[in-house]
């Protein structure tokens, strides 16, 4: 029997990361990448991350843009029910308002079942207590729980 390769949503924070890190945490990335290609892993980020790269400089959002592209990220696109499961996120303390794209992201991995979540930001989408909290959410509300690690944990 085949093992299915994971499905993994690749936030913004590990796209930008390739070009736009300190090294080690560019190394990571970039093995992330590669191991990612290597394994065939499909990869997928959102029309959030888009709009975050819309307000990046031109060098990030042209370099990150090329990064999607060369390693084949499908771009998919935030639902009415990722909405709803952000907002419960940010309502019951989980993700600050202000950083409500750390809520999409997570919500949109959820609700279109990712086996994976992998982020470089530990402020707030790669911290126990947000795993903890999406973990009683998700399940509260019906939703799968992706695994939310950094990219060098896959």
């Amino acid at each position: 029997m085949t093992k299915k390769p994971p499905r993994i949503y690749v936030e913004n924070s590990v796209i930008s990361a390739y070009h736009f890190a300190p090294k080690t945490i560019l190394s990571l990335t970039k093995r992330f990448f590669e191991k990612a290609m290597k394994e065939k892993y499909e990869l997928f980020t959102s029309d959030v991350t888009i709009a975050e790269l819309e307000k990046a400089s031109k060098e990030v959002r042209e370099k990150s843009v090329k990064i999607i592209e060369n390693f084949k990220v499908k771009i998919v696109s935030r639902t009415a029910e990722a909405k709803e499961l952000a907002d419960e996120y940010i309502k019951r303390g989980v993700i600050p308002e202000r950083y409500r794209p750390d809520a999409e992201h997570i919500a949109i991995a959820s609700v279109m079942n990712f086996d994976v979540l992998v982020s470089w930001n530990l402020a707030h989408i790669v911290k126990l207590k947000t795993k903890k909290m999406v973990r009683i959410i998700n399940e509260e509300m019906g939703y799968p729980v992706p695994e939310i690690v950094r990219p060098d944990e896959i």
